[in-house]
């Protein structure tokens, strides 16, 4: 499944402009673009033309950028090269079919790899929800925007039912900093306490 993912993603991305640095939608619907402010670390879960790699990186981030399509693996290298951080941004070719901690590795203790902020946009599996709260550092923050129902005019299968983010993320170990849904999209950003 995952070659079929990466065929059909690498053709929409074969003639795809360079990316500018943008934040993730739901940190500029929110106003919270100053989230970054101390942190060091950063995942970018499906990161497409590397917008969001980009943008954590010029804030100081060391990104891990991640994605099926090795054509947008190569995108995010491209942008990032061309606004001065391709040190900062480490594109990589993951399938995450097996889930975010198979993909990742483990540190040599065990543990998942801790990230103080975790991108995923417009991707959507809910088998990985835990996942990113698992790799999320005690005071990171994750933003997550998928497709919705809610509001679409012609909900699709990649489609989320209305209210799958807020009722996946509502853990005592969370706290909801922003959360929207509405036009065919669903975001929210969370900042993990524990």
């Amino acid at each position: 499944m995952a070659t079929d993912d990466a065929t059909r993603w690498d053709e929409r991305y074969a003639d795809h402009p360079l990316a500018d640095p943008a934040p993730p939608d739901a940190l500029a619907a929110a106003g919270l673009t100053d989230v970054t402010t101390g942190m060091t670390t950063a995942l970018d879960v499906a990161c497409g033309a590397g917008s969001q790699s980009t943008w954590a990186a010029l804030r100081g981030l060391d990104v891990t950028a991640i994605d099926v399509s090795p054509e947008a693996v190569r995108l995010t290298e491209r942008a990032a090269d061309a606004h001065g951080v391709e040190g900062l941004v480490h594109a990589t070719v993951v399938d995450l079919d097996a889930g975010l901690s198979a993909a990742l590795g483990a540190e040599p203790s065990g543990e998942l790899q801790r990230f103080d902020l975790i991108v995923c946009q417009r991707f959507r599996d809910p088998r990985l929800y835990a996942d990113f709260v698992g790799a999320l550092s005690v005071g990171g923050v994750g933003v997550v925007t998928v497709l919705s129902e809610s509001g679409a005019e012609n909900p699709g299968p990649f489609h989320a039912p209305a209210g799958e983010l807020r009722a996946s993320f509502a853990r005592s170990d969370l706290a909801v900093l922003f959360h929207d849904e509405g036009d065919g999209n669903e975001s929210i950003v969370v900042r993990r306490l524990r």
